[in-house]
């Protein structure tokens, strides 16, 4: 099986080329606005004349623009044709309703990423990278590369600079594994409840810093636009948010790790993370702050590199079902944590409940033999009506 894998170490870019580097991104920015709205402008024809421009289009004609703006031609050809192919892969999504579609790059906002694709263009050697038209920039290399090295892509992190290295291995296909089934349930106090009783708080990485924040973006409202100042409290700002996504993607990889190792099938509830932000305003800085979505994403390649599954089950009425008995009532959540079934009296913490009527969920759509987890029973009509009244009420949100 083939898997890529990506490495990524601090550089340390003297402060001339720290300048040349930042004369590339404001570069590519313009290449990437400027590609974009030739995309636009062939969609914008009539019916009969509509232009659909592909990134070989774009990249012939990359020649002749680099020749009348030396500035763009001080930048490596193979990064410039690589935008143009992000591009298209951004535009092509945008066409299968699967993201949204491309927009404009912005200074201060956007950060591009420098790629150089060919693997014979740059090297690492040692403790030093060489890239096309910079030299060598110093690297921390923490750790040794696997299997064959693809590409390189230098990227900018408030004041810090990083190189990627992406590498293609070559491993074993993995067999089945035997551990044990886990459910879990993903929630905004506790970031993780499994079926097997454990429990892990919601680190709160930016709730811990809001007043912070707060202070930063303030100091930043108060400087003149354009001055230095100003652009010192905004690197404070980024390096708050950076501090911010670094501890929130340690616990996740943490968490994922522990349970990629220790189980070979993970079942999770199928969300839909964006959806629920935008419903629920409220919860929104919950959701997003626990990390829900790079969570499932790293247990997905994780067990899939360990020969494990994951399984992801629907989540309608996961909080109010009984996993003892199988009924569902919504007064059965007494509070946050919680749950004392209304039917058969069962009484439990409302999140490890949860989690157990998942893993039954996902055992059912199995069809497991005797002995295993108890089923779900359909719900009765009138529960079925019952609940259907918030689902037509604009004003008032159905709580899973």
């Amino acid at each position: 099986m083939l898997i890529r894998k990506g490495f990524r170490f601090r550089v340390y870019p003297t402060p001339k080329q720290q300048a040349r580097l930042r004369r590339w991104e404001g570069s590519l920015r313009f290449l990437w606005n400027l590609g974009l709205e030739q995309r636009r402008m062939g969609l914008a024809r009539p019916r009969g004349e509509k232009r659909f421009p592909t990134a070989f289009d774009q990249i012939n004609e990359l020649t002749a623009l680099r020749a009348e703006l030396p500035w763009l031609a001080d930048v490596p050809r193979n990064v410039c044709a690589q935008l143009l192919v992000e591009l298209d892969k951004a535009s092509q999504r945008a066409f299968k309703k699967v993201a949204l579609p491309p927009r404009w790059k912005r200074r201060g906002r956007d950060f591009v990423g420098l790629c150089e694709p060919h693997p014979k263009a740059w090297r690492l050697d040692g403790a030093v990278i060489r890239f096309p038209k910079l030299g060598n920039l110093r690297a921390v290399v923490h750790r040794p590369l696997e299997g064959k090295p693809k590409t390189c892509t230098i990227r900018r992190d408030g004041d810090q600079w990083f190189a990627s290295i992406l590498c293609e291995i070559e491993i074993a296909d993995p067999a089945p594994r035997p551990e044990p089934v886990v459910g879990l349930d993903r929630g905004v106090v506790n970031i993780v409840a499994d079926s097997d009783g454990a429990v892990f708080p919601a680190p709160r990485c930016f709730e811990r810093a809001r007043k912070q924040l707060a202070r930063a973006q303030r100091t930043v409202s108060r400087r003149r636009k354009g001055s230095q100042n100003r652009d010192k409290a905004k690197l404070r700002v980024a390096t708050l948010h950076r501090k911010v996504r670094r501890q929130r993607q340690h616990v996740v990889h943490l968490l994922s790790a522990r349970y990629a190792k220790s189980h070979g099938t993970v079942v999770i509830e199928k969300l839909n993370v964006a959806g629920m932000t935008h419903a629920n305003r409220g919860l929104a800085r919950g959701i997003l702050d626990a990390g829900w979505s790079m969570f499932a994403t790293c247990l997905r390649y994780k067990l899939a590199w360990s020969g494990g599954n994951l399984v992801e089950v629907p989540a309608a009425y996961s909080s109010q079902t009984c996993s003892s008995c199988g009924a569902i009532d919504k007064a059965s959540r007494r509070s946050q944590s919680e749950f004392c079934c209304t039917a058969c009296g069962y009484h439990d913490h409302a999140d490890l409940n949860a989690a157990k009527v998942i893993k039954a969920r996902a055992n059912r759509s199995c069809q497991p033999a005797e002995g295993s987890c108890p089923e779900t029973p359909r719900r009765s009509r009138k529960v079925n009506v019952a609940l259907r009244v918030p689902r037509r009420s604009s004003s008032q949100s159905l709580a899973l």
